[in-house]
């Protein structure tokens, strides 16, 4: 072996890692983003949900898993897309998922909060025209502004490919620990080896919103 011959492979040796680590990285950020635009629309469903459900949680989070089989290989069938709900997607959205309803808030709950017939406080959604567009003391929103569900999800991302997950994961730490970038519950993500996604949608209430169960 001649010199030049040796100094080729010293430097594909050297060079190498560092190629591979690049292309797993670029994949893996592929990957994240892919993840992002699915937990993005996800959200929204779930918002959809929330509007026509009293925005209550349950079923909030029941459409949020069934859009987030999106982020899976396609199915080929019903039975498949029903099985990858139940045994991964349902799991994973109570698990690895935050649900935080931004509005409406306890605020506009007692400044515009009514009352059923048997007591339970609620948030109307209809004919708000007839109501006072004076902001709440507390919320600083009027009744029309105050019909809109908006909400929060946090989504823990498992990251796969190789060597590209630790480095994204340590990075994330690292900033977790020198800053406030992320909160307890995004730490706990980070440390079981998932990115927090976090996303946010805000529709029309189209039911009488009730305090979050």
């Amino acid at each position: 072996m001649n010199h030049s011959t040796g100094s080729v492979m010293l430097e594909t040796v050297i060079a190498l890692p560092v190629v591979l680590v690049l292309g797993f990285s670029l994949v893996q950020w592929a990957f994240v983003f892919q993840a992002r635009a699915a937990v993005d629309h996800a959200t929204l469903m779930a918002a959809r949900a929330g509007s026509v459900e009293n925005a209550q949680i349950k079923p909030m989070r029941q459409a949020f898993a069934r859009a987030l089989v999106a982020i899976e290989t396609p199915k080929q069938t019903a039975t498949d897309y029903e099985k990858q709900f139940v045994t991964q997607t349902l799991p994973e959205a109570h698990l690895h998922t935050r649900f935080a309803i931004l509005s409406p808030s306890a605020d506009v709950f007692a400044d515009h909060g009514q009352r059923d017939k048997n007591g339970d406080t609620y948030l109307p959604f209809r004919d708000l025209h007839h109501q006072p567009d004076t902001p709440g003391p507390r919320s600083g929103l009027s009744a029309q502004q105050a019909a809109w569900l908006e909400l929060e999800i946090t989504y823990g991302y498992k990251l796969n490919v190789p060597y590209a997950n630790a480095m994204i994961l340590l990075a994330a730490q690292s900033v977790s620990r020198l800053t406030s970038a992320y909160d307890r519950r995004e730490q706990v993500m980070l440390a079981s080896g998932r990115l927090p996604i976090k996303t946010t949608a805000t529709v029309r209430l189209q039911s009488r919103a009730r305090p979050a169960d």
